[in-house]
C-alpha cells in the first residue's frame, strides 16, 4: 500500500506514570500494543505494484487470504484488480478488497465505485471476507474533515454491501482519526515489531500488516505481508461476512495488552 505516514510510529505520551487497562489506554488514544494470540493465518495485500501474479503459487506458499486494491480514490483504479479478484478466488484463496482513501474526494462517490468495481469483476460472494477502507493520509484535510468523510464512507460501503467494513491504519494516524472508530474491525499496519501498536480507540485487531518487504511465490519483488489473529477455522467461520472485533484468547486468557510510555 502506498505510505503516506509512517506505519511504525511510536506515540510519545506525558503525563502517565500509572499503568492503566488495555481498554482505558484505547478509549483515551494511549500508546497500545496488542501481541497476537497463538493461533494466526498467514496472508498478503496487492495492488498493481505487485503486477501479474501467479496465485495458484501464491497459495501453493502458504497464502490463506489477500486483499486486493481497487483503486486510489475515485480517479485512480487499479488496472489489476479485476483480474486479481478472480484469480484470488479461483486459487482457493480468501479474498477481500480495499480502497486507498482520499478525503479531499466524495467520500460517498469512493465507496459507490468500490462496489460498481467489485460487480464488474464478479461480485461479493459470501465466503468473501468484504472491503476495507486503506487511511493513510489527511489529503490536505483538516482532521474534522477526514473523520467526517471516514464516517461517509463506511456508512455508504455497509449501506451498499450489507457488511461492516474493516478500517486499515496506524497508529500514526492517532491525532487524524481521533479515537471514535473501533467499533469497526482494525487492520493495523506496523512492520517489523513483534507486537503492532494500537492506532487510538482500538484495544485489539484481527489483521495485521507485519511488513512490506515481503517474498512469496507467484509475485515478482516485494510484498505486503499480513496477519489474521486467530485460526482459519475462525476465519472462515464468520457470519455474513463480518469479523469478530472481540478479545483474541491465547491459553492464558486474553491476548497480551501494554501500553507503551514515554519515559
Amino acid at each position: 500500500m502506498e505510505r503516506l505516514l509512517l506505519a511504525g510510529a511510536v506515540l510519545l505520551l506525558a503525563g502517565c506514570s500509572w499503568s492503566p487497562t488495555a481498554e482505558r489506554c484505547a478509549a483515551e488514544g494511549l500508546g497500545l500494543t496488542a501481541c497476537p494470540g497463538p493461533g494466526v493465518v498467514r496472508g498478503i495485500d496487492v495492488s498493481s505494484y505487485q503486477g501479474s501474479i501467479d496465485w495458484a503459487l501464491s497459495a501453493g506458499d502458504g497464502v490463506a487470504f489477500a486483499f486486493a486494491r481497487v483503486s486510489d480514490g475515485a480517479g485512480d483504479i487499479d488496472g489489476h484488480f479485476a483480474h486479481n479478484w478472480r484469480a484470488i478466488k479461483r486459487a482457493g484463496v480468501l479474498r477481500g478488497a480495499y480502497q486507498f482513501f482520499r478525503a479531499g474526494e466524495d467520500a460517498t462517490a469512493q465507496a459507490e465505485l468500490m462496489v460498481q468495481l467489485i460487480e464488474l469483476a464478479g461480485g461479493l460472494e459470501v465466503s468473501d471476507l468484504g472491503v476495507a477502507i486503506d487511511i493513510e493520509t489527511a489529503d490536505g484535510q483538516s482532521s474534522d474533515t477526514v473523520q467526517s468523510q471516514v464516517r461517509l464512507w463506511l456508512h455508504a460501503a455497509e449501506q451498499l454491501t450489507g457488511r461492516v467494513p474493516i478500517l486499515y491504519t496506524n497508529a500514526a494516524t492517532s491525532p487524524l482519526l481521533g479515537t471514535g472508530f473501533a467499533e469497526y474491525p482494525l487492520w493495523v499496519a506496523n512492520w517489523d515489531v513483534g507486537c503492532p501498536a494500537m492506532p487510538g480507540g482500538w484495544s485489539n485487531w484481527r489483521f495485521w500488516q507485519t511488513s512490506s518487504t515481503g517474498t512469496v511465490a507467484g509475485i515478482e519483488g516485494p510484498v505486503d505481508i499480513d496477519e489474521f489473529n486467530g485460526t482459519l477455522e475462525e476465519l472462515l467461520g464468520k457470519e455474513d461476512g463480518g469479523i469478530d472485533t472481540g478479545p483474541v484468547k491465547t491459553e492464558g486468557g486474553e491476548r497480551t495488552t501494554e501500553c507503551v510510555v514515554a519515559e
